[in-house]
């Protein structure tokens, strides 16, 4: 008798354990914290199998779904006598915590590229992450690192750091392009040639930086008044290179010379051999010599002229 004691006792263990086994029920909904999901996330009544892993957690704040093929070859291989309550069954696992949205990432990468001196405004495109990042918990941080580009733009890469409070940390790579912009006049039509520049040429754009120099005009007031050097395109900054006074004597007009010194004042006709513009030197056909000379615009068809002795002759044969 005392001989059978162990083995109705072990039988006894066995029928009870298959009793609560037989009492497995699937969790509709449930969440999790960690990284894995176990059988006891998935089923209740699993005793001491509830730890088993079954499976990879979904990223922070996203949910993972287990359907009826998937649950009854998990509940198969761990020997769980459990069956679908109905044709259609499934189990919603999600985790807990938040995700870290692109428009906060691209705020770290903007402050850091201002840190290392980037002027203008910031554009920035970041390429889709591979995995989503986590929030750290309370008392953790997120910053930026190795931040590497080129100083007029262009692809950049960095590293996303997580620092934990525990001391740990985890780091994601960035990768995109930064565009470094400012918001510039610009010809808001074409313009030719020695017309003077009025607001209502200008217009407003904004520009990568890798596209101005040094030589562009960045306010209206620079340029009002002035006159093209050449044709200027559409929709391209105004360049001081390109500017100029407004001319006032075009070139081959006739135009008066006048000589002037003390009381001796002589004049004649001659042809601007440049444009000019008020208050420049230009070459100047004397009509009665036939020789060229040196002028300064002093008003629309009107130049003066140095008299010396040399002139002064050429100006009264």
């Amino acid at each position: 008798m005392k001989r059978l004691i162990p083995i109705i006792t072990f039988l006894l263990v066995c029928v009870f354990a298959q009793a609560a086994l037989s009492q497995v029920r699937l969790r509709p909904q449930t969440t999790v914290e960690g990284d894995v999901i176990t059988l006891g996330d998935l089923f209740t009544g699993v005793g001491a199998l509830a730890g088993q892993e079954v499976g990879p957690a979904p990223a922070p704040g996203r949910s993972a779904v287990y359907k009826t093929g998937h649950l009854v070859a998990i509940a198969r291989a761990h020997g769980l006598t459990w069956r679908p309550a109905r044709s259609v069954s499934r189990a919603i696992v999600r985790r807990g915590g938040e995700i870290v949205d692109e428009a906060e990432i691209t705020e770290l990468l903007r402050r850091e590229f201002r840190r290392e001196g980037a002027v203008g405004q910031i554009k920035i495109r970041l390429s889709r992450l591979k995995n989503s990042v986590p929030r750290p918990q309370q008392g953790g941080t997120l910053r930026i690192d190795d931040l590497s580009h080129d100083s007029g733009g262009g692809r950049f890469s960095a590293y996303l750091n997580s620092d934990r409070s525990d001391g740990n940390s985890q780091r994601w790579l960035l990768r995109g392009r930064v565009d470094f912009v400012a918001r510039v006049p610009v010809a808001g039509r074409t313009i030719r040639k020695g017309q003077q520049i009025t607001n209502a040429d200008i217009k407003w754009m904004e520009l990568s930086l890798r596209l101005l120099g040094s030589d562009v005009v960045e306010h209206p007031d620079q340029m009002i008044g002035l006159a093209a050097k050449r044709n200027l395109r559409q929709n391209r900054p105004f360049k001081r290179s390109d500017l100029r006074t407004p001319i006032l004597i075009a070139k081959g007009t006739m135009v008066t010379i006048t000589l002037n010194s003390g009381g001796l004042s002589l004049s004649g006709t001659g042809r601007a051999l440049e444009d000019g513009s008020l208050g420049e030197s230009i070459r100047i056909m004397n009509m009665q010599s036939k020789r060229a000379l040196d002028a300064k615009v002093i008003a629309p068809d009107h130049v003066r002229a140095a008299l010396n002795r040399q002139i002064a002759v050429a100006a009264t044969k």
